[in-house]
């Protein structure tokens, strides 16, 4: 059986799709980067158009994989509060990304049931004097239905959360 990584960094068709945190956290409409970090992640946008040239599914923005762990991050970065996040769109980034990535694991002989898959949305703070640690916890955009059908575990979170998790997990700085 072959390891996700391993497929997608060797085969030709997914190998340019390699590129920085950075990169792949841009808002190209307002040129921003929601990362710094200059880490090796798969573009999943990338590999969506390679797969679909002429039709793109939705798609989220990275996957991180760590072999090690067997834990795919599958990471979509919004550079909007989540009030102004559109639940339909996540939800269609989440689902047509999980069947994309379903097919590439089955096409390339990658064994789903080791892996466990982990989809992130990663959104600009709230500045909110109010603000309640018990909400920020609460999964957002209507994910929750996904957690053990699609995903292990669903992550909704701002940008600030997701750089102290960033730290802890991959020992980097940069996020």
């Amino acid at each position: 059986m072959a390891e996700l990584s391993y497929v997608l960094k060797e085969s030709s068709k997914y190998s340019e799709c390699v590129e920085s945190l950075k990169e792949t956290s841009k808002d190209t409409n307002n040129n921003e980067y929601l990362c710094k970090s200059s880490m090796e992640v798969y573009d999943f946008d990338c590999i969506v158009k390679k797969l679909y040239p002429l039709k793109q599914p939705s798609s989220y923005d990275s996957l991180i994989i760590d072999e090690d762990k067997k834990m795919v991050y599958c990471i979509e970065f919004k550079n909007q509060i989540p009030s102004q996040i559109n639940n339909a769109n996540i939800k269609k980034k989440l689902t047509n990304g999980k069947e994309v990535l379903d097919n590439i694991c089955t096409n390339e002989n990658v064994q789903k049931k080791d892996y466990k898959f982990i989809y992130c949305v990663v959104h600009k703070p709230v500045h909110n004097r109010y603000g309640n640690p018990l909400v920020d916890r609460e999964t957002k955009f209507e994910l929750k239905v996904y957690k053990g059908t699609h995903f292990d575990e669903i992550v909704t979170n701002d940008i600030n959360f997701f750089k102290n998790e960033f730290k802890k997990e991959f020992k980097k700085e940069g996020c």
